[in-house]
């Protein structure tokens, strides 16, 4: 950006002014109605677009096959599904006992949601299935469903009185159920899962449809992140009473962590000692060999060691020739039945007031598989369409749904694993999908021996990647001390209430944030650094920047946000501040002072002497010469001043991001007020799509004359009619 004087040779440029710019080079816009202009849109999405087309956006996998390279992609495709699908069975059946439904269903949700999103989905590494923060966010919602059987209508009652039968012929503690799907009781809170399931998948397709896919958005990754993290602690807490062997009723509602704990605490004598010594002995092997060999020796291991489910078939071995079930009271399993389920549309009345819990989990699993899937694209280099994981999200959950199944997303512990053993495509995923299939299909019956506390103990260890984000908080701090509080507030509030309620929260408080953002400090005063030889001059705020010196003609000052209802008060009184102009204060120090001249007209005298004497301290102040300018007095000493003086402000409006109704209003009043007091205001850099309001709020036509092209061009301009 050249000085005006060398741009434009003491004249301003044919087209400085931003209305004979756009008189000159914008297009002519014709009013068209909104019924044309949603018809020329979809022409424009269907002209050319062939159901061939169609079909190879829908299905990403139909692409992949036909690029398929057989020798060098099958081999690494087969090793990674084959390892991903290998820890997909203990995981699967763990997290979803995190849910308080059977372990089956575990299986169900992994074997459905990878081959659904093999067809589906655009993420060539990543791996779907049961996770743990979803699990546990489903069983939130399924303690709220307990919770209104215990006290509701005469069927719910009918249902209550079978909870405690069950409970009292298993010897079971209220709270836990029945790991047979056929149980009545599990059967409907297995419906009530897949009925909110097919709620929030039905809406997530919808959305996905109407450009609705950027909500995400509203989820930044610190907030994710310490979302996870905090979600961690209520997995952790909630396998404790399996570890330790004894039995505890599930807590719900705000601060169920700290009940959970009060309650452990006091069962801590009833622990039994095969089931801690059996967790213990499993939480040891699965750590060692995965941080020890697993990680340790990761580029060496073709195949990473399948600890878990190594561990889970010894220790079902052990269980059921050592009979420690029974001699020692380690709990098992049980019926795990065999072959998949028949397809069935969930009753919704059974959870039709739990829609909203299930389109929050929905918005959680989509933001954590597109960020996994973003990562994995950049790594290796294919594009990730986000209206289309959105609708392999949707399609995912809707198979599930139909099939007993819940809520799933991408794991990011075996998406990293896939990728890690090698997996090329989507292939990966669908040989993962067989492998579980083969589990539910013939190897059911096997796991009726597996201890509970096994499984403990696989997510207990699986819990570590999570708790060690802990320890970069410090690191966070130092880098960005507001993204690091919204970690910690997340995390922090998901522990302290409850899973929805904290993601509410955290949420609320992220958007706040950004509101705060655009109100603190929304304008700042800018100056000219000269960098010399033939380069341009740049501008920065004064603060800051020490070799910024503001132009002798006007005080610069830059936008630094959009201008909306929000900001706009700060932006009026901002502009005041930063300038040291206040148009009312000077009003209200002239007033007095017409006052005082009428009283006495001695004072008149006396103010013309004064005003030559400021006269002379405002041409030095404009030099830069002032000494109370160099103490660092300077708005002080201009606001004594301004009212005698007749400066310029031009506002630089480049970051103006966007305007609304009263951001128009707040320059109105600013232009306004300052011509009260001989002060001209130039708005200059607007960006092009805030000119449309201007024109229709009668802006543009009122003060086309103070717009700009640039803030040279307003300068150029100044400098020419001061030579007038």
């Amino acid at each position: 950006m050249n000085s005006p004087e060398e741009s434009s040779g003491g004249q301003p440029s044919k087209y400085c002014g931003l209305v004979e710019f756009e008189n000159q080079f914008k297009d002519v816009e014709e009013k068209t109605p909104v019924s044309t202009v949603l018809c020329k849109q979809w022409k424009k999405k269907t002209s050319g677009c062939s159901i061939k087309d169609s079909l190879l956006d829908t299905f990403p996998i139909v692409r992949t096959i036909r690029k398929y390279e057989v020798r060098e992609d099958l081999p690494n495709d087969l090793i990674a599904g084959m390892t991903s699908g290998v820890m997909m069975i203990p995981q699967g059946m763990a997290f979803a006992a995190l849910s308080t439904l059977p372990p089956i269903v575990g299986l169900y949700i992994s074997f459905f949601a990878s081959a659904t999103y093999a067809l589906l989905g655009t993420g060539r590494q990543v791996s779907w299935g049961c996770i743990a923060v979803l699990s546990i966010m489903m069983g939130q919602i399924l303690d709220k469903y307990d919770a209104s059987v215990k006290g509701g209508n005469s069927f719910d009652c009918f249902n209550d009185t079978l909870i405690e039968r069950e409970d009292a012929k298993n010897n079971r503690t209220a709270g836990e159920f029945s790991s047979d799907p056929s149980d009545p009781v599990t059967s409907r809170r297995m419906e009530v899962a897949s009925g909110v399931t097919l709620v929030a998948a039905l809406v997530v397709i919808v959305a996905s449809r109407v450009g609705l896919s950027r909500v995400s958005s509203l989820l930044s990754n610190s907030l994710i992140t310490g979302f996870t993290v905090g979600i961690a602690f209520h997995v952790g807490t909630s396998q404790l009473k399996e570890i330790l062997g004894v039995r505890v009723a599930r807590q719900s509602g705000i601060g169920s962590i700290v009940k959970t704990w009060i309650e452990l605490l006091k069962k801590i004598p009833d622990t039994n000692v095969a089931t801690l010594i059996t967790s213990a002995i499993c939480i040891l092997a699965i750590y060692l060999v995965k941080r020890f060999v697993n990680e340790k020796y990761k580029k060496k291991l073709r195949v990473p060691i399948p600890i878990d489910l190594i561990v889970a078939i010894i220790a079902t071995l052990v269980t059921e020739f050592g009979r420690i079930h029974k001699d020692h009271g380690v709990r098992v399993v049980g019926d795990v039945p065999t072959g998949l389920p028949a397809p069935k549309f969930p009753d919704l009345s059974l959870s039709s007031s739990y829609i909203g819990d299930g389109l929050v989990i929905a918005v959680v699993a989509y933001t954590q598989t597109l960020a996994l899937t973003k990562t994995f694209g950049l790594e290796h280099n294919y594009p990730v369409d986000p209206a289309q994981e959105m609708l392999a999200s949707g399609m995912v959950n809707l198979v599930c749904a139909v099939f007993s199944g819940y809520i799933a997303a991408g794991s990011v512990s075996r998406s990293m694993v896939q990728n890690g053993a090698g997996g090329r495509t989507q292939l990966a995923s669908l040989v993962a999908a067989i492998m579980v299939l083969l589990v539910i299909l013939f190897a059911g019956p096997y796991f009726y021996y597996l201890p509970k506390c096994v499984l403990s103990a696989i997510i207990v260890v699986s819990l570590r990647s999570m708790m060690l984000k802990l320890l970069t908080i410090p690191e966070m701090w130092r880098r960005s001390p507001l993204d690091c509080s919204v970690w910690v507030f997340t995390c922090a509030a998901v522990v302290v209430l409850n899973p929805d309620l904290g993601l509410l929260v955290s949420v609320v408080l992220s958007l706040l944030i950004v509101v705060l953002r655009t109100m603190v400090n929304p304008v700042s005063e800018a100056g000219q650094i000269d960098l010399g030889d033939s380069l341009s001059v740049e501008l920065r705020s004064l603060r800051g920047y020490s070799a910024a010196k503001p132009p002798r003609q006007a005080r610069i000052v830059k936008i630094r946000t959009p201008l909306f209802y929000v900001n706009s008060e700060a932006f009026v009184t901002g502009i005041y501040e930063k300038t040291g102009v206040n148009p009312v204060e000077i009003r209200k120090a002239n007033k007095k002072r017409e006052e005082n001249t009428a009283k006495d007209p001695s004072v008149t005298e006396s103010y013309k002497e004064t005003k030559e004497e400021l006269g002379e301290e405002v041409q030095n102040f404009d030099e830069g010469k002032s000494t109370q300018a160099n103490n660092g007095n300077t708005n002080e000493y201009h606001r004594e001043v301004a009212g005698l003086s007749c400066p310029v402000i031009i506002l630089d409006a480049a970051h103006m991001a966007f305007v609304d109704l009263m951001g128009v209003q707040a320059l109105q009043m600013v232009i306004k007020e300052m011509k009260t007091v001989e002060v001209e205001v130039f708005i200059s850099s607007l960006p092009e799509n805030v000119i449309p309001l201007l024109k229709s709020t009668g802006f543009w036509e009122k003060h086309g004359d103070r717009l700009f092209l640039s803030v040279d061009a307003a300068l150029a301009s100044l400098v020419s009619q001061q030579k007038k």
